[in-house]
């Protein structure tokens, strides 16, 4: 990856990084897999590695290459032609690349330590969105309105240290701003792409899962909230012979079967005795959720507000052998998903694309994902002295994870916006935590991601 030019010994050193990237995690294998061909004698391992390069450059990529444009052998419309190639598949280019990096990170990772698929989605605003391929008016529950442009769904991976983005959707939905988007030939990869932005979120999110699994990505647990949350979810997910691990809504319209009888989260509630004094949950009770007449079993775990003695929050675990302190800090993993979307949108330029075809788009996303990527591989670098390669690192002590009473506390910080139909974490914490994720990165590293964040 010579071939890109840099201005200075900050950019130098950070296209090195990329360079190492590349090559340590056989990024050129992975395109090739994923049907990405040559560019008019130009190898896509070039063009793909200058794109990548973008994402941590002051300005646009056309902007980047017109700073380049002397050194690089080939034109602005050859790397425009790779972002919109419809042959191309993105998502399992990305899935491969998650691949190789769990690789790296599973020496590092204790036996005993349970790893987790986690499932969000994300708002991805085209504010100037009239003539973006399958853009579609999307209701964004934080700003209780309607904005332009694309769901977006993140399958992504955990160990409580780090993570990796895994696979994603963007979803459109049916209130299209331009109504003649043919979805193509679906047996294509540009039209498989097409149909999947229009199915249902809870439909993708499984197609996500399955696709991740079947390359070789595995997890202990799946990890989502209550919009993704209901026994017909838990089901599917079993039968990809994963547990769950989710939030669930205190709604009168789900019931589960307890005690011989079908109630609501609410009714359970109110017909057990609660646990007393210092607790970190009020109550636990094992439950039948029934799919079709046939009954699965899962464990709920009422957790306290100790502010407000009539508020709670509902955790519930198809594997009903974890402990309720376990559910907890499983679940306590799902905010590195609203890290990530913050981290891509703040500083990766996830939203700053202009490219107007779906193809594009998705092709852009794929490479923030995949910069992200590099960044967790630094961050764990430099905070787990075992990835030095000393011989004696299984004597070291595991890196930390959030305890209970951590856990417990977000979830506390969280009452508010649960109440409101809105679960994210507070701004002033997201913060924090990218802050302290930033802190971890060679000084390089931050400074370009810095200068990128504020183009």
């Amino acid at each position: 990856m010579s071939i890109i030019t840099q201005t200075n010994s900050t950019s130098e050193e950070f296209s090195h990084s990329i360079s190492n990237f590349f090559h340590r995690f056989h990024l050129s294998d992975a395109l090739k897999k994923s049907n990405a061909k040559h560019k008019k004698g130009h190898p896509v391992s070039v063009i793909f590695s200058f794109l990548l390069a973008s994402i941590f450059t002051h300005g646009s990529t056309y902007r980047s290459y017109q700073k380049q444009k002397e050194e690089l052998p080939f034109s602005d419309k050859t790397f425009r032609n790779l972002l919109n190639d419809p042959r191309i598949h993105w998502q399992k280019l990305q899935i491969l690349i998650a691949k190789a990096v769990l690789a790296f990170l599973r020496p590092l990772t204790s036996q005993d330590r349970k790893t987790t698929f986690i499932i969000d989605d994300s708002m991805y605003t085209r504010l100037n969105a009239q003539k973006v391929e399958c853009a579609a008016l999307q209701y964004d529950h934080a700003q209780k309105k309607y904005l332009k442009g694309f769901r977006y769904l993140q399958l992504g991976w955990s160990d409580g240290n780090s993570f990796i983005p895994v696979a994603f959707s963007l979803l459109s939905g049916k209130r299209k701003i331009q109504s003649n988007n043919p979805l193509g030939d679906q047996r294509t990869n540009a039209g498989k792409r097409r149909a999947q932005a229009f199915r249902k979120g809870t439909e993708v999110t499984v197609e996500l899962l399955r696709e991740a699994l079947k390359q070789g990505v595995q997890a202990d647990y799946v990890l989502f909230d209550t919009w993704f949350s209901s026994p017909k979810m838990f089901q599917e997910i079993r039968t990809l012979q994963c547990h769950c691990v989710a939030m669930i809504k205190r709604s009168k319209k789900v019931h589960y079967r307890y005690q011989g009888q079908m109630m609501d989260v609410k009714q359970i509630f109110q017909a057990n005795k609660k646990r007393r004094g210092r607790s970190r949950y009020l109550l636990s009770v094992q439950v039948e959720a029934l799919v079709d007449n046939e009954g699965l079993p899962i464990k709920l775990v009422y957790i306290r507000n100790r502010n407000k003695r009539n508020e709670y929050l509902v955790l519930a675990s198809t594997d009903t052998a974890l402990t309720e302190d376990e559910i907890i800090q499983l679940y306590s993993r799902r905010w590195n998903i609203e890290i990530y979307f913050k981290m891509c949108k703040q500083y990766l330029k996830l939203a700053k694309y202009q490219g107007l075809s779906y193809d594009g788009i998705f092709a852009h996303t794929t490479l923030v994902a995949v910069a992200y990527m590099i960044l967790a591989v630094q961050e764990r670098e430099s905070k787990d002295d075992r990835t030095l390669g000393e011989l004696f690192y299984l004597l070291l002590d595991e890196l930390s994870e959030f305890s209970v009473a951590e856990a417990i506390l977000q979830l506390l910080d969280l009452f508010q916006e649960a109440f409101a139909n809105e679960y994210v974490l507070d701004e002033t914490v997201l913060n924090n935590i990218i802050e302290q994720f930033l802190a971890k990165l060679p000084s390089s590293v931050q400074n370009q991601l810095k200068g990128a964040g504020t183009s």
